[in-house]
């Protein structure tokens, strides 16, 4: 054979090896496909023959196990008893403590994060960026619903527990055995929530057996430690109509327990407005006279008034994210074409749809374009809203101001606030609009924006011999700035002047003011703002 010949077969050799293993893969291929097929019926019962069933024959199956079990339409949970659903509105960026190292320490709301890595927008606006495994700790921020309790741990190793007000990132704001203290962030190593009532309702109710009446009683009995009477008889109403023989003695048992309860509460109320009747001197007929207060029956801004008053208050030195869309820039150049400040030839007009939002919202700032302003898209709270919420809101306005029992329950007073879902943008939006058209008095407004020391959220929350106009002395009325240099009140007072000067008027139909008049309180010193005076946009 010649040498060449020889070469080139043996250079063949592993070619040809390679295509004999794939021929004999191929040919397993089958007899895989038929084994995995044998193991798939095999979860089948079959009939006498070894025959795989029908689907007709898997139907009647599903129907003789259907027989005996409950039928789910019948235990299914009234409406009225599940959770209610989670607050719709779009979530607030996480805020987290990245511990770099020993020495190095970063805080700020997280713009994007996967399992690698994780970027965030610290409080001077700087993008910051760092692979996980190049951070120590990552220390995720909480936000506390008004009451809920929680363990600060500390670097230290210790722990304390008692409500969590608020989790930030200079410190940490908690109540211990009635006495309210902060933490700097420095001795804090992170805060863990306790889950609260409606979490741990929603867990019970998600791993309920509509069939195991036993799983339903034990839940009623947990209700009833809570002192959750009225959803307990909800509950025990509903195993009336469902449970068994053998457990409906207990049922009833319980039903009679919680009955007593409702009647004992029902009956100290009466007795206790009764009191409140008498000792106000009023007659039944001078109460039903009574202007509603703001809160009854008034309602909730929308979320196009929420995006309209974010568009009000946008500062361009740290804007939130915005949106401008293609039909709005061509409405603002049909609209205002023949304004100097729109570009004149069509190369320049087309480079206003690539341009950054940013620039199309200042432009339709300078045109005062104002019917168009509910068509731009704020993604985020404005700066000034974002202390609001963090500061004011969520932190003293909520857990002291709108309780049950002062401005956020069933009291006769001007001032009132919506405090359900008090974390969703639409509540918060609405309180602050109540605290800026709310008239209690027209010389001390709720929020003064020339003298923000003299606003009377500022005022009302002093110590009454600190006050220049002192809070009405009504029971269970505490202060909430207690010491000379309060952190929370100063925090107040940059709010109001965070927010945009001269003030905007919002196009927005809301009136929190009752119809009935005030007697008079001594006249603050300085004047109001010029209601007279054009807003800035």
């Amino acid at each position: 054979m010649p040498r060449c010949l020889q070469s080139r077969l043996q250079a063949a050799l592993p070619v040809i090896a390679l295509i004999s293993l794939l021929a004999l893969l191929l040919a397993a291929v089958p007899s895989l496909r038929s084994a995995a097929a044998h193991a798939a019926s095999a979860s089948w019962p079959t009939d006498a023959a070894g025959a795989e069933p029908t689907e007709n024959d898997r139907d009647d199956q599903n129907d003789e196990n259907d027989a005996d079990a409950p039928d789910a339409a019948d235990e299914a949970l009234p409406k009225e008893l599940l959770p209610a659903d989670a607050d719709g509105d779009a979530a607030e960026p996480d805020r987290v403590i990245l511990r770099v190292s020993r020495y190095r320490e970063l805080s700020g709301h997280v713009k994007m994060e996967d399992q690698n890595v994780i970027v965030i927008r610290t409080p001077r606006g700087e993008l910051e960026s760092f692979h996980k495994t190049r951070v120590h700790q990552i220390v995720r921020l909480v936000n506390p619903e008004p009451g809920q309790r929680g363990v600060v741990i500390m670097r230290s190793g210790q722990m304390r527990e008692g409500i969590i007000i608020e989790d930030n990132f200079d410190d940490v704001a908690m109540e211990i055995e009635g006495i309210r203290v902060r933490i700097d962030r420095e001795h804090v190593d992170y805060v863990r929530l306790e889950p609260t009532f409606e979490e741990l309702y929603r867990r019970f109710i998600d791993a309920l057996d509509p069939g195991r009446h036993d799983q339903h009683i034990t839940l009623v009995q947990w209700l009833i430690e809570q002192r959750k009477y009225e959803l307990a008889r909800g509950h025990l109403e509903h195993l009336e109509e469902v449970v068994d023989e053998d457990r409906i003695t207990a049922v009833r048992r319980l039903r009679t327990m919680v009955d007593a309860q409702l009647e004992l509460i029902r009956e100290a109320r009466e007795r206790s407005a009764n009191e409140e009747e008498g000792s106000s001197g009023r007659s039944h007929r001078d109460r039903s006279r009574r202007s509603p207060t703001p809160a009854e029956g008034q309602r909730l801004l929308t979320p196009e008034e929420v995006n309209l008053i974010r568009v009000y208050e946008l500062d361009f030195d740290r804007p939130p994210r915005l949106r401008v869309s293609r039909e709005t820039i061509h409405e603002l150049i049909d609209r205002y074409g023949t304004s100097p400040l729109i570009p004149g030839s069509p190369s320049e007009r087309n480079r206003l749809f690539r341009a950054d939002p940013e620039r199309v919202v200042r432009l339709m700032f300078e045109l005062r374009a104002r019917d168009l302003y509910p068509q731009i898209e704020v993604q985020g709270d404005p700066e000034s809203m974002n202390v609001f919420r963090q500061r004011i809101h969520n932190t003293w306005l909520m857990n002291n101001c709108a309780t049950s029992g002062c401005h956020g329950g069933p009291n006769e007073t001007r001032f009132m606030m919506h405090r359900d879902h008090h974390r969703s943008e639409r509540t918060r939006y609405t309180n602050f609009l109540i605290l800026e058209r709310l008239e209690v008095n027209p010389r001390w407004p709720m929020i003064n924006y020339e003298q923000p020391e003299m606003s009377l959220i500022i005022q009302y929350g002093l110590p009454r011999e600190w006050a220049r106009i002192p809070h009405p002395d009504v029971p269970g009325w505490k202060p909430v700035f207690t010491r000379r240099d309060d952190s929370m009140q100063r925090d107040a007072v940059r709010w109001i002047k965070m927010m945009m000067q001269p003030r905007p008027e919002y196009p927005i139909d809301f009136d929190p003011n009752p119809t009935d008049a005030e007697e008079d309180e001594p006249e603050p010193p300085g004047d109001r703002n010029d209601s007279t005076a054009s807003p800035a946009r």
